[in-house]
């Protein structure tokens, strides 16, 4: 009964997080009753990208909500659970830090820039990206920001799980399926926005929304600029799969 309590007391102390966990395990076992194609390995591929994964050519032929709602998609079990019990471990240690709005751009500004990263180094290839990676990434990178502008002693700072965290979002980066351009291009979106958020912290007491919005303006910018450059690109005939 404690065990229980104590997870019921954590997840209210963590809404977001939370709220992000069950969205993604709804999304997962949803997609797949609605679609039997889910359950079939066969047609793995039409699945995923009949439900918003990343492919590069789809989205810089004007697909490009694909950066966001392949953000929900997972291609197995594993791959959920290994990406929620990373989320779980960090995100409510920075929710706790910052304000909600904050965190919630870092997560998804995050997200697409990962995604952004992996349809620009996929351009040529057949590629399906999928999978919440990028965006915990940053979620991660963020707090690491945010203890080195506050300057957390080592003692102070939430080690094991930000440990924990890296090594089941991106430990298997070795591994050729494994979308790395989309880890890097998270963790370093994280890491600016998160020591941008903190600076704000720190200098103004509250994050200014004015940063916030800028930086979602540069990357709006970039995404466009980069969606035209590549608008033109065709689509291919065969697809690996990348998370």
């Amino acid at each position: 009964m404690s065990t229980l309590n104590d997870i019921k007391y954590y997840a209210s102390q963590s809404k977001i997080t939370t709220t992000l966990v069950v969205i993604n395990i709804l999304c997962f076992f949803a997609f797949r009753m609605l679609d039997s194609d889910g359950f079939s390995s066969l047609y793995e591929n039409r699945f995923l990208i009949d439900w918003g994964a990343d492919v590069a050519e789809l989205t810089f032929s004007g697909q490009y909500w694909r950066m966001f709602t392949n953000l929900f998609m997972h291609i197995s079990f594993t791959h959920l659970a290994m990406n929620m019990l990373a989320l779980w471990s960090i995100g409510p240690i920075l929710e706790q830090r910052i304000p909600c709005l904050a965190f919630v751009g870092i997560y998804f500004f995050s997200g697409l820039v990962g995604s952004l990263s992996s349809d620009i180094a996929t351009i040529n290839q057949n590629v399906i990206s999928c999978g919440a990676s990028g965006a915990i990434l940053g979620i991660i990178t963020a707090l690491l920001a945010y203890c080195l502008v506050f300057k957390t002693n080592i003692q102070e700072m939430p080690v094991k799980a930000m440990l924990v965290s890296l090594v089941l979002t991106a430990g298997l980066g070795l591994w050729p399926s494994i979308d790395n351009m989309a880890h890097i291009g998270g963790a370093c979106a994280g890491f600016v926005l998160g020591g941008a958020v903190s600076l704000c912290i720190k200098m103004f007491k509250y994050p200014s929304k004015l940063t916030l919005l800028i930086i979602g303006l540069v990357f709006i910018v970039t995404a466009l600029g980069i969606y035209v450059q590549y608008m033109h690109y065709a689509l291919p005939s065969g697809y690996y799969v990348y998370y």
